[in-house]
C-alpha cells in the first residue's frame, strides 16, 4: 500500500508539466504530506542510525550493560547529537519543497506574509506561544507526567546538553526555531488548509491537531501538542497568514527550552508534592489560561483581518481513495502513528 502512494505522487508529478502552478492545497495534498512526514524521517532516521552505529562498532566502539552504541555516539559527538536532534526537521523542510516543486503548487500557498503582518499581532502572538506554556505546563507536565510515572510509561529519544549557556542558544535554535517553522509549513501551512477544502472550521482544527499529536509518536507528548495544535489551527484560520503561528510555536518551543535550562542549571525545580490542592491550582491555571485565550479569540482575533486570496492554478491530481471522505493516506498514517506510541510506550 505505500509502495502505490509513492507512486501515485509520482504520477502527479508528470501531469503538473503541462499545467499552471496553483497557490492552494486539497485534501490528497494533506494525506500525501502527513503520511510522508510521518514515514520519511522514521525511516532515514533508521538508515542512518544504522550506518553510523555499524562504523562505529567496525572502529571498536563497544556498549556496556544497558547501554546501546547510539547512546554512546550521542552523549560522546556533538556532531552526532545534533544530526540525530534535527534530523526530522530536516526531513521535513525537505518535503514540503520537493512536493511543491513535484505537485506544481506556489511557495505562496502557504500564507507567509510578512508585508500584511500586523505587529500588535506579532507581538500577541509571542504571548501567546509563553502563556500556553506557562499555564499548562504544571497540570500537563506534572500532574499528568506523575501519572504517566505510576503506570510505567516513560518518555523515551534522547535530549541535547542544555546545561551551559553555548548549549542553550543551540537548543533555542535547532528545538526552537527549526521545528517552530519545518513543522508549521507542513501541519498548518499544507494540512490544515487541505482539510479545510473539504472539512469544515471545527472539524479541520480538531483533525489536524489530532494529526499533529500523533505525529510525535509518544503518548506522553500528545495532550499538549494537540492542544497547542487547535491554538494554532484556529489563529490560521481567522488571519490567513502563517507567519502568526510560526511565531506562536516559536516562542513556545523557547520557553520550553528555557524551563528546561533553568531546572537542569538548579534554578528551579519541578520535583513538587501532588496534593489535591495542587492539582486544583493546576487546573484552575489551566482555566485561566483557557479564559485569556477566548477573550483574545472574542475580542481581537475574530476581528483580524483575513488575507484573501483569490485561488489560481489547475489541479490535475487524481482523485485520493478514500474512506468516510478521508484519504486511505492519513488512515494508514494514523494507524502507524498508534502502532509507534504504543511501541514507544512498552520500550
Amino acid at each position: 500500500m505505500c509502495f502505490f502512494l509513492f507512486c501515485d505522487i509520482i504520477l502527479d508529478m508528470e501531469k503538473t508539466k503541462q499545467f499552471q502552478r496553483r497557490n492552494f492545497y486539497t485534501i490528497k495534498d494533506s494525506g500525501s504530506i502527513y503520511f510522508c512526514a510521518l514515514l520519511l524521517p522514521l525511516v532515514l532516521g533508521i538508515i542512518f542510525s544504522y550506518i553510523v552505529v555499524q562504523i562505529a562498532a567496525s572502529n571498536g566502539v563497544t556498549a556496556g550493560p544497558g547501554e546501546s552504541i547510539g547512546e554512546i555516539l550521542f552523549e560522546k559527538y556533538v556532531w552526532f547529537a545534533i544530526i540525530t536532534s534535527i534530523l526530522t526537521q530536516l526531513v521535513f523542510l525537505s518535503i514540503y519543497f520537493l512536493f511543491h516543486k513535484i505537485e506544481g503548487i506556489k511557495f505562496s500557498a502557504s500564507r507567509v506574509s510578512f508585508k500584511n503582518a500586523k505587529w500588535q499581532s506579532v507581538f500577541l502572538s509571542m504571548f501567546v506561544g509563553v502563556l500556553c506554556v506557562c499555564g499548562f505546563v504544571l497540570l500537563i507536565e506534572v500532574c499528568l507526567g506523575r501519572f504517566w510515572d505510576i503506570i510505567g510509561v516513560k518518555s523515551s529519544g534522547l535530549a541535547l546538553p542544555i546545561n551551559t549557556p553555548a548549549w542553550l542558544v543551540t537548543n533555542l535554535l535547532l528545538l526552537g526555531v527549526l521545528p517552530a517553522i519545518c513543522e508549521e509549513l507542513l501541519f498548518r501551512g499544507v494540512v490544515y488548509q487541505g482539510l479545510r477544502e473539504r472539512f469544515g472550521v471545527g472539524a479541520s482544527v480538531i483533525f489536524s491537531s489530532l494529526l499533529f499529536a500523533l505525529m510525535h509518536q509518544n503518548i506522553i507528548q500528545f495532550v499538549y501538542p494537540f492542544i497547542l495544535g487547535c491554538v494554532l489551527s484556529i489563529t490560521f484560520e481567522k488571519t490567513k497568514n502563517l507567519l502568526y503561528c510560526i511565531i506562536i510555536h516559536m516562542f513556545n518551543n523557547f520557553e520550553t527550552v528555557i524551563l528546561s535550562y533553568l531546572i537542569e542549571t538548579g534554578v528551579i525545580s519541578f520535583s513538587f508534592s501532588i496534593t489535591w490542592y495542587f492539582v486544583l491550582i493546576s487546573i484552575a491555571l489551566a482555566a485561566l489560561v483557557c479564559v485569556i485565550l477566548w477573550l483574545l479569540y472574542r475580542f481581537y482575533l475574530k476581528k483580524h483581518p483575513k488575507i484573501e486570496v483569490e485561488k489560481e492554478g489547475d489541479i490535475v491530481q487524481s482523485q485520493p481513495i478514500s474512506v468516510l471522505n478521508i484519504p486511505i493516506s492519513i488512515l494508514i498514517s494514523i494507524f502507524l502513528a498508534i502502532v509507534l506510541i504504543v511501541i514507544n510506550a512498552l520500550l
